[in-house]
């Protein structure tokens, strides 16, 4: 366990204001993070963690709300050409995020295991990349608890397919 505490340590915090980036994709996406955080604290979130690396991925946010842990994937776009930023969130990349929680959570060794969900934040950013708009979306998408079925997401319909 202390293994996963000290991986959650090693990585720089890259949120931090004087560790210069020179990437401008790196820095939207630096500026998309900080406005959504700015907005989940304006309703009532809790940041706890900011860019939690594992060897698999990365979680965005990980945020305390009305007493559950919420991890937070937050995406951006520069404009309505590339889609809506939150098509970006993926079965694939839903099926990560669940396994970055769940090493997140072994990490942490908290038991009993606290209420979790997933909520995703779109930002939408002007040409030069200042974020424009931020839209949270609590609840974003629900893990399947059934292991080994794929689940297949269908606009329109909430039940699994027949």
């Amino acid at each position: 366990m202390l293994r996963w505490l000290g991986i959650l340590r090693r990585w720089p915090d890259r949120s931090d204001p004087d560790q210069e980036v020179t990437d401008p994709r790196r820095s939207a996406g630096l500026q998309a993070e900080e406005a959504a955080a700015r907005a989940l604290e304006r309703l009532g979130y809790r940041v706890r963690a900011r860019n939690v690396r594992f060897r698999f991925g990365e979680l965005d946010l990980v945020c305390e709300h009305r007493g559950a842990v919420v991890f937070v994937e937050v995406k951006a776009r520069a404009g309505p050409e590339h889609g809506h930023p939150l098509e970006a969130i993926t079965a694939h990349k839903q099926r990560q995020l669940v396994r970055l929680a769940e090493a997140y959570l072994q990490a942490l060794g908290q038991r009993p295991l606290p209420p979790c969900r997933f909520d995703a934040v779109a930002v939408d950013l002007s040409p030069d990349g200042r974020p424009v708009r931020v839209e949270v979306v609590p609840d974003a998408f629900r893990p399947d608890l059934e292991p080994g079925r794929r689940r297949r997401f269908i606009p329109g319909r909430s039940g699994p397919r027949r």
